[in-house]
């Protein structure tokens, strides 16, 4: 589901639209500010949903003064003659004096409507889903109900249960990339990552997952998880779950049923949330797409043979002219930047 599909209740429990209306996080702001931009006829529907945040969760009730309490009962009267034309066209509207002696009764029932509406919305949140969400150039770090953390990377969704039973499986869904840290329970309660491709077990440990690409990359640092392949052919193959070990990296793709296992480094493949970029005798290839995914970037390659390349190095995620002036060296290439965020990689001249 996309922001342009939210309903009322999906913008009053999305965490990023309340921080944006309750905390005025600058992030957020930042975020919502330009999502209206560029959405401009759901202007509408989010400021309906600001306005009734704002009413249940915006800090202390603001009572009327008297001589406002006529005008804005007015206005609610109106509304309320105005839904029932709809309904049973030709009732006739109340006298205004007939109106101000159950003005008591009304307000009281409106009073309670809210209160009811309220207690609804609040056993909502306590209890749906939570996501988070990030757009390219930003970065989470989410503190889960057990107090696990995970680093989620551009581009990527992460949603679990508000609250975790005591017992019972401890549970997550991914898409894009994330890094985990597993708090071990005192009860070894298990701790479920869900993708597309996988299901991944674990009690207490650290690892990178990264769902880009039609294809799920498990790479453990340190602990034991254990991988649970998606109803495939494949899958029904594997009658026990695939014990990973630290240093371990499993690709798998539900779509074309492939399968790897290979050992690597992890910190390369966690590289990700630091400043800079890790690359140990890595294709050329591969390191573009890295690029492309974690800085937003469009890199063409007019030479394939040089995809087939390998790069070793860090690359500064604010300094990307690091990577282009040692490929350029290494393999004699040039290097233009074509746009923005744009670059094309092609065979010198006379090559």
């Amino acid at each position: 589901m996309t922001f342009r599909d939210f309903k009322t209740e999906d913008f009053l429990q999305h965490p990023v639209f309340r921080q944006w209306v309750l905390e005025q996080e600058p992030e957020a702001t930042r975020f919502w500010e330009q999502w209206l931009q560029e959405n401009p006829d759901k202007q509408p529907a989010v400021a309906h949903a600001r306005e009734l945040l704002l009413l249940i969760g915006g800090g202390s009730a603001h009572a009327p003064a008297p001589q406002d309490e006529e005008q804005t009962w007015e206005k609610v009267l109106q509304s309320i003659s105005i839904a029932n034309q709809h309904t049973a066209a030709g009732t006739k509207l109340v006298p205004m004096h007939k109106k101000r002696r159950w003005w008591p009764y009304a307000a009281a029932a409106l009073l309670a409507g809210v209160l009811v509406a309220w207690a609804a919305i609040f056993f909502s949140l306590n209890n749906k889903t939570v996501q988070y969400a990030t757009v390219m150039g930003e970065m989470k770090t989410i503190e889960l109900p057990d107090h696990s953390v995970v680093k989620l990377n551009v581009n990527s969704t992460l949603s679990f249960s508000k609250k975790w039973a005591g017992t019972g499986p401890r549970e997550v869904w991914l898409k894009g990339e994330a890094f985990f840290t597993v708090q071990h329970t005192y009860n070894n309660q298990r701790f479920v990552v869900h993708t597309n491709d996988v299901n991944i077990q674990v009690v207490g440990t650290e690892f990178n997952v990264n769902t880009r690409r039609v294809k799920t990359q498990v790479v453990l640092r340190n602990g034991v998880v254990k991988l649970t392949l998606n109803n495939t052919a494949s899958a029904k193959k594997a009658a026990a779950p695939i014990t990973m070990k630290p240093g371990d990296m499993v690709t798998y793709s539900a779509a074309t049923a492939e399968l790897s296992n290979q050992r690597v480094n992890p910190e390369q493949y966690a590289s990700w949330s630091t400043p800079a970029l890790l690359f140990n005798e890595t294709p050329v290839a591969e390191v573009i797409r890295s690029l492309q995914d974690n800085l937003g970037l469009t890199i063409v390659l007019e030479d394939d043979s040089l995809g087939a390349q390998t790069f070793t190095g860090t690359i500064p995620r604010d300094n990307i002219n690091v990577f282009f002036i040692t490929l350029g060296r290494s393999f004699n290439v040039h290097i233009e930047k074509t746009g923005t965020s744009t670059y094309r990689i092609s065979k010198t001249q006379g090559e």
